[in-house]
């Protein structure tokens, strides 16, 4: 019985987004829409959903980063009173933590769910999160509120929202022209996981693949690193690892605060022998600054001569300190692991 409900469920929800899927025909628009060359950007924090300033601004880039400890402690109190954003961050950090934790953040989804449409999203009968941590209450009454909640931030002009509350007609010409037009108002991630999804698919023909890249490039013009990170990912799958491309967006990665590309620099000054133990101390430790990751200083001896210690932590603190803080997660999005 439980087997036969599965599959069911399974049907129903590749049924349900059949009219994500990429098609031939999109090409001519999405060429329509490349054509018109909009000017590129040196604004990085241009798909930022928070400002420097606002109360949310450095638990999310916390979270971002994958420092979901201090997260955690920034967000508590912003928990505390109330907030029904902090909520729905708070529990998308501890969701899969602990069995303790994850009615916690049942209950957090259910209550920021009152006013965030993202917390109802969290909570779709098609979210694959929420059939494996809170299966038994995702439910099509979630999906009405979103709608409700959506159409309201929509009328203060919220990109957003009015991305979604298209994307939710589920009709594909219409979630086309949506990509689009978050697009332009500078709404990358649909267009990005649009990209992916002809990318990964090995049945694409050569020209979806060409239209998938110039979208990503699109992205990268703008700064986004989700479209730099995937645009490597495509380099490294093409043996372009060394190439000028690649080093380009690699340094564009990096100056940007891209996980991917702070892991990879990592691995890279460990294996590199012409690397002395304090050039490799320095990049490791400005790792663990970055995102609280120690994997790098796993392969580092310790520095005994404290002068040589305090300017290689001063070396590391330097690197961080030269990275912008820019969100580019968000709601729909809100996990980088």
């Amino acid at each position: 019985m439980k087997k036969g409900l599965f599959v069911l469920l399974t049907i129903l929800i590749s049924g349900c987004s059949e009219y994500i899927e990429p098609q031939e025909s999109d090409i001519a628009v999405f060429e329509r829409f490349l054509s018109e060359k909009p000017n590129p950007t040196d604004e990085v924090n241009i798909a930022s959903i928070y400002k420097e300033g606002d109360a949310l601004f450095s638990p999310v880039l916390s979270i971002q980063r994958r420092k979901l400890a201090e997260a955690e402690e920034e967000l508590q109190p912003l928990v505390e009173k109330g907030d029904p954003e902090a909520m729905f961050w708070m529990a998308k950090i501890i969701y899969r933590s602990s069995i303790k934790d994850t009615p916690k953040a049942l209950a957090l989804l259910k209550e920021s769910a009152k006013t965030n449409p993202y917390a109802a999203m969290a909570l779709f009968p098609d979210n694959r999160e929420c059939q494996r941590y809170f299966n038994g209450f995702c439910e099509e009454k979630w999906i009405d509120k979103a709608k409700k909640l959506f159409t309201e931030q929509s009328k203060n002009g919220d990109v957003r929202a009015e991305f979604y509350i298209e994307k939710l007609k589920r009709k594909h010409d219409i979630y086309i022209s949506a990509i689009i037009k978050a697009a332009g108002n500078n709404y990358l991630y649909p267009m990005v996981e649009y990209a992916e999804k002809v990318l990964l698919n090995s049945n694409s023909s050569s020209d979806m693949k060409k239209m998938a890249i110039s979208l990503l490039r699109y992205g990268r013009e703008r700064k986004f690193i989700p479209a730099i990170d995937m645009l490597m990912g495509v380099e490294i799958q093409s043996g372009n690892k060394n190439t000028e491309e690649f080093n380009a967006l690699f340094s564009e990665a990096i100056n940007l605060g891209s996980n991917a590309a702070w892991e990879m620099m990592g691995i890279s000054a460990i294996k590199d022998r012409s690397n002395s133990n304090i050039d490799k101390y320095t990049i490791a430790k400005a790792i663990y600054d970055f995102s609280g990751d120690e994997f790098a200083l796993a392969f580092t001896k310790p520095i005994e001569n404290e002068k040589e210690l305090a300017l290689a932590n001063k070396k590391a603190q330097e690197m961080v300190d030269a990275i912008k803080d820019v969100i580019y997660i968000d709601g729909a999005h809100p996990r980088q692991d």
